[in-house]
C-alpha cells in the first residue's frame, strides 16, 4: 500500500486524537484499567474537560493536516500570508485542510467523535471503519508520510491529554500507549479489523504490530516515528519518560 485515500488519512487522524487525548485524562485520574474504558467512568473523568478538547484539537491536528497537504515552502508561506489574517486557530485549520471537501470531512469527522466522547466512548476500530466520512477526489497521500503523521498525532494527543489531567504526571503509560498505536494503525491501514487470532506466546508485541501495520516496513516507519516524537515530547511537552512507575 504505497497510497493512501486523504480522507481515510484524516478519518484516522481525528479518531487517533479523540483515543489518546481522553486516555491521556483518563490515566492521570482512573487507576483500575477495568474502569478506564467504561462508559460512566469516561463522562465522569472528562466532564471538567470537554471544553479543552476543540482547543487542544486545532492545535494539535493543524501541523498534520497542513504537512499533509503541502510541501515545507508552501505551509511557510501558507503561515506568513494568513497567521495575521485568520481570526482563530479553526480558519488555519480550515486552511491546511486545503480543500472544502478534506475540511467538510474533517468537521464531520470531529462531530462524530466528539458526540461518541460525549456518551463516554470513543468509536471501536470496526465501527470507525464502518462509518468514517468518505470523499472523493480529495487526493492521495504517501503511505510512510500518513504513517508517521497519525503515529506523531496519538503521541501529542496523548501527553496533551496527560498534561490536560494536571495531576502532575509526566509520563506515558506503555500499555496505553500500544493499544492507542496499534488502534490508529488499524484505522489508517486496515478496510475491516484485523484478527486477533495465530498469536502465540512467542510471537511477542512486534508481531502484533507489525499485522496492525500490514508489513514490517511500516512497523519500522512507525517505530522511527515514535523515537522521533518522544524525544519532542520530553523536550516540548515535560514528558520525562516511557515508564509509567516514574511518576
Amino acid at each position: 500500500m504505497d497510497k493512501i485515500d486523504k480522507t481515510k488519512v484524516v478519518a484516522a487522524l481525528v479518531r487517533s486524537f479523540f483515543s489518546a487525548f481522553s486516555a491521556g485524562i483518563i490515566d492521570c485520574h482512573v487507576k483500575d484499567y477495568a474502569d478506564k474504558l467504561r462508559p460512566i467512568v469516561v463522562k465522569k473523568t472528562m466532564l471538567e474537560h470537554y471544553e479543552a478538547v476543540g482547543r487542544v484539537f486545532n492545535d494539535t491536528i493543524f501541523y498534520p493536516l497542513a504537512h499533509l497537504n503541502y510541501s515545507m515552502d508552501e505551509m511557510e508561506s501558507l503561515l506568513q500570508e494568513n497567521a495575521a489574517k485568520c481570526r482563530s486557530m479553526v480558519e488555519l485549520v480550515g486552511l491546511a485542510c486545503r480543500t472544502e471537501g478534506l475540511f467538510k470531512a474533517m468537521v464531520a469527522e470531529y462531530k462524530r467523535n466528539f458526540t461518541a466522547l460525549l456518551g463516554g466512548r470513543v468509536p471501536g476500530v470496526a465501527e470507525h471503519l464502518r462509518q468514517y466520512t468518505r470523499g472523493e477526489g480529495e487526493g492521495e497521500a504517501d503511505c510512510d508520510t500518513a504513517i508517521a503523521l497519525v503515529t506523531r498525532t496519538t503521541m501529542f494527543a496523548y501527553a496533551r491529554g496527560i498534561r490536560q489531567g494536571a495531576t502532575g504526571k509526566a509520563s506515558l503509560h506503555q500499555a496505553t500507549l500500544y493499544r492507542l498505536l496499534i488502534e490508529a494503525m488499524q484505522t489508517l491501514l486496515h478496510d475491516r479489523p484485523m484478527p486477533l487470532t495465530g498469536f502465540t506466546e512467542a510471537d511477542g508485541l512486534a508481531s502484533i504490530f507489525i499485522r496492525a501495520c500490514r508489513s514490517e516496513h511500516n512497523f519500522h516507519v512507525m517505530a522511527a516515528e515514535m523515537d522521533n516524537t518522544y524525544i519532542d515530547l520530553v523536550k516540548n511537552e515535560g514528558i520525562i519518560s516511557q515508564d509509567d512507575n516514574a511518576n
